[in-house]
């Protein structure tokens, strides 16, 4: 996989003005992804945050942020190593969803057609440092 890695995509990002919603979380605590992404406004933002924490609701990507992120481990995402560790079981049969950002992802960069198979199964979990 021949991809610029300074410009990849983080596919669990905030939601921020600028980022793109991937998907909505659903009832069975899957991520739904959408066909096509929408660019975050600031006005969504804004409802977004008074209805609660976004990121429990809906998938948000962004510019991969790697050593201004906790999740970066040096030299890639623990994320979907994590993921995967946990979830060896869903790769083996399940067929790729369809995705959006996969030629920018970090996650598919860093592992291939695995991470893609994983990756309904993650929700962003954005907690506050104190």
């Amino acid at each position: 996989m021949a991809v610029d890695s300074e410009n990849k995509m983080c596919p669990s990002a905030t939601c921020h003005t600028g980022a793109l919603l991937l998907g909505v979380v659903q009832g069975d605590k899957t991520v739904a992804l959408l066909s096509t992404p929408m660019t975050v406004t600031e006005d969504f933002v804004e409802k977004a945050v008074k209805a609660g924490e976004p990121e429990k609701r809906l998938r948000f990507a962004g510019k991969c942020a790697k050593n201004g992120c906790s999740q970066w481990t040096g030299s890639r995402c623990g994320v979907i190593d994590t993921a995967l560790n946990y979830m060896q079981q869903a790769i083996d049969n399940t067929p790729l969803p369809e995705c959006s950002i996969r030629p920018q992802c970090r996650w598919f960069s860093q592992t291939g057609s695995d991470a893609c198979k994983v990756c309904p199964y993650i929700i962003t979990d954005i907690r506050k440092k104190q």
